[in-house]
């Protein structure tokens, strides 16, 4: 069987030595605890290869620590002593409270820590749902996923794996990853030439004086206002538009996959748990529980982010309604979807090991055991209560920033 290739929707989710980070790793003293691989190369120089996760976390904590180092040398990193402004989430806890300033320092912006962090991590969860679709087509066949497969049916599924593979290619092309940078890029300006023309947390104004003169003193005291920090502003811009590009990949590639696995589930090859060994603790299906949980983990991530994004920072409006419920549609679509499809192939799987019990091993504790033994593990390698769990905190989780200061006002 062919394998999946999802790592080429972009150069960073491939192993590679850039010839800066290569001479880097040469120079220092500490290449056995960051290299992954050494290959040889063809005229017996060594060549380091980092790994797609390897490059994505320096990527992520170099933009991360240059973001802290900007907001330090703007005196925007914490709360200054000497310009008289009062911390705006403190209004909070004041009622009728006069305002006098707002301040919005990086560290006293909760909302603003919690989308930076999403931020930072989209990649993370990207680059984990790329090595496990990867890794999908070789999990099912070593767990004999295409034993009672004909030749024939081996071959469309091989064409089928080549037609995705082209798609993943297709979203890797150069003009296709220009086009979502740039399309990414004018929609994080738009997002925040928004922020600047109405200010910040409306929704939260806990004074006397008018939203807009509240929203106007808090964005007057943000750590982010283009008018006081104008590097910090173009920084996060330069992180909103790098986290969309990431996410907007990792959505096409998310229906890409669905599709591949709603065609080779019915040619007869979807997901197999492995009924003669469990070499894993998961039935062969380590993998795909990887999967389960970096997908989940990053819905609610994003969820979150945008809610807080669009609840806490921007005013209300209903339309934000409707934004909340396309994205929580497509994440229906490449996670619920597919997680059904597995379901029920790894059910047919075990419903068939029953039957092969029954017909070939004498009745008796031992059949009854074997029999128990399937039964004992849930189909999926996550079980019901869990991902029940992640579905109900999912869906409640529009409902608390909506909630939150309606308690306050």
């Amino acid at each position: 069987m062919e394998s999946l290739e999802p790592q080429w929707i972009g150069g960073v989710f491939r192993e590679s030595a850039p010839a800066g980070i290569r001479l880097a790793l040469r120079l220092s003293g500490r290449l056995r605890a960051i290299r992954r691989r050494t290959v040889r190369a063809p005229d017996d120089e060594r060549t380091w290869s980092l790994t797609a996760k390897t490059k994505i976390l320096l990527i992520s904590l170099g933009s991360c620590g240059t973001l802290l180092g900007l907001a330090e040398a703007a005196g925007a990193l914490g709360p200054s002593s000497g310009d008289g402004r009062r911390w705006a989430l403190d209004y909070l806890f004041t009622g009728h409270a006069e305002l006098g300033g707002a301040s919005l320092a990086l560290l006293q912006d909760p909302a603003g820590l919690v989308i930076l962090a999403v931020v930072f991590v989209t990649p993370v969860f990207c680059c984990q749902q790329v090595q496990a679709i990867a890794a999908f087509v070789q999990m099912n066949e070593r767990n004999g996923g295409t034993e009672k497969l004909l030749d024939e049916e081996v071959r469309r599924l091989n064409d089928l794996v080549r037609k995705t593979n082209r798609w993943f290619r297709w979203l890797g092309r150069r003009w296709v990853s220009l086009a979502l940078l740039l399309a990414m890029a004018c929609g994080t300006f738009l997002l925040y030439r928004y922020v600047d023309s109405h200010g910040l947390m409306e929704t939260w104004n806990p004074t006397d004086v008018s939203d807009t003169a509240w929203r106007t003193a808090v964005y007057d005291g943000w750590w982010g206002n283009w008018h006081r920090h104008p590097e910090l502003a173009v920084a996060l811009c330069v992180a909103g538009t790098h986290a969309f590009y990431v996410l907007s990949k990792q959505l096409v590639m998310g229906v890409v996959f669905t599709v591949y696995l709603y065609r080779s589930d019915l040619l007869g090859f979807g997901v197999t748990p492995n009924m003669r060994y469990d070499s894993d603790g998961f039935q062969g299906l380590r993998p795909l529980r990887q999967f389960i949980l970096w997908t989940y983990g990053s819905a609610l991530a994003h969820m979150i982010g945008l809610l807080v994004l669009f609840m806490v920072w921007l005013p209300a409006r209903p339309w934000m309604v409707f934004i909340v419920l396309v994205v929580m549609l497509v994440d229906m679509l490449v996670i619920v979807y597919p997680s059904s499809i597995g379901y029920h192939s790894a059910l047919t799987v075990k419903k068939d090991h029953v039957r092969y019990l029954y017909d070939h091993e004498p009745p008796g504790d031992t059949r009854n055991a074997a029999i128990a033994q399937v039964w004992s593990k849930p189909v999926l390698p996550v079980t019901t209560r869990k991902a029940t769990t992640g579905i109900f905190l999912y869906l409640l989780a529009p409902a608390v920033p909506a909630l939150v200061p309606l308690l306050f006002r």
